[in-house]
């Protein structure tokens, strides 16, 4: 369990009564942001992790699907650990308990789209539109000049002006597991709100940034894309592939243990050093396949939009591996490729800035959903 260095606990356990806490639950960890607001600042209060993966007898750094009680267990610790309590919790959907498409449809206005998008909607969603909690928003529409796609939906007619729609839908069901979980953990009498997790991840990295770019969160099992342009989700892509399949394969390859496997991974990372190289035989393999899929889903927007990305940002527990920056220049030679840094985007005591920034990217969700928070 990682939080805040003893010397500071002090400072910042105490019960901040105007606080937010941004919960997000991977495979791996759980991660919470505590964060307030002092006059015109935005202010980190608290943070943590937790591992999930020793709770089922597994090693840190292994993704896991904990039953419900572990769940709560976990995240009782880590709120207990960390001195965590707010009458203001958000939780992020996980990508893979949520639906998010985006449709081609006619432009015939907004009175007309809000009828046609539940028929399209069905297209989509594999259970009655009765057992999901649906939401929908037109997309802002391009610049003139700008390419245009006439294929629809499939089995559509071509139309030469369409609007692009955002479908998100949860399963009721994902509400229920959470209702469940707060009783769990001892917040029967707190109000709990949630986002899907691929609009926390670019609230905490990208904020109001404009430019077209891809945000690539790499977690333990997958990686998720989000592509970006004018601040709103353009499009999105998950690769079955995250920081674990490196360890595994590592502990595959050199016949060691995979918590010796992860500790190497995290020390050494992608580098020069004799365990670096290591590493770096087996991960550059996995690396340069996932780099290849962000690059043709990348071309594919830039082909059929012309629209040129021109930053790759890096976040999750799988853009620490130290050197992955570095591969990635390799794939994008003429796009900048950054690190994300959420911390960046709140203030913190001076002196825990190195700290911050060695874990930052990890923190994209959990600090996006608290400043979800604020803004309402």
């Amino acid at each position: 369990m990682a939080s805040l260095t003893e010397s500071v606990k002090n400072l910042f356990s105490k019960m901040h009564q105007g606080s937010i806490v941004g919960v997000d639950i991977g495979t791996s960890s759980i991660k919470v942001v505590e964060i307030a607001r002092e006059e015109e600042r935005v202010v980190l209060k608290n943070y943590g992790e937790i591992a999930l993966g020793p709770l089922r007898g597994e090693s840190v750094g292994q993704a896991t699907n904990l039953p419900p009680e572990k769940l709560a267990q976990a995240l009782r610790d880590l709120l207990l650990e960390t001195g965590i309590v707010s009458r203001h919790v958000f939780f992020a959907i996980p990508f893979s308990s949520s639906l998010l498409v985006i449709v081609k449809l006619p432009d015939v206005g907004d009175a007309k789209l809000e009828s046609m998008v539940p028929l399209e909607a069905r297209r989509y969603i594999p259970v009655p539109l009765s057992e999901v909690s649906l939401n929908w928003w037109a997309l802002p529409r391009r610049q003139e000049g700008e390419k245009k796609a006439v294929e629809i939906t499939e089995g559509a007619p071509p139309f030469m002006n369409y609007r692009e729609v955002i479908l998100a839908a949860v399963h009721n069901d994902v509400f229920k597991r959470y209702d469940a979980l707060k009783r769990d953990i001892g917040l029967a009498d707190v109000a709990l709100h949630f986002e899907m997790e691929i609009f926390s991840v670019l609230r905490g990295t990208i904020g109001r940034e404009l430019a077209p770019m891809v945000v690539v969160d790499i977690g333990a099992g997958t990686t998720k894309l989000v592509l970006v342009e004018g601040g709103v989700v353009r499009g999105s892509h998950i690769i079955s592939m995250g920081g674990q399949d490196i360890t595994l394969t590592l502990s595959r390859s050199l016949n060691i243990p995979f918590a010796q496997a992860e500790e190497m991974k995290r020390r050494a990372g992608i580098l020069g050093t004799e365990d670096g190289r290591r590493v770096a035989s087996v991960a550059e393999i996995l690396l340069v396949n996932m780099f290849n899929e962000v690059k043709r889903v990348v071309e594919n927007y830039e082909r059929q939009y012309e629209r040129k990305i021109e930053s790759v940002v890096l976040v999750g527990g799988g853009s620490l591996l130290k050197g992955i920056a570095k591969l990635a220049e390799v794939h994008f030679p003429k796009t900048k490729v950054v690190i994300g840094d959420p911390f960046a985007r709140v203030e913190s005591p001076a002196f825990m800035g190195p700290t911050l920034r060695s874990i930052s990217p990890n923190f994209a969700i959990a600090l996006g959903i608290a400043l979800k928070g604020l803004e309402e």
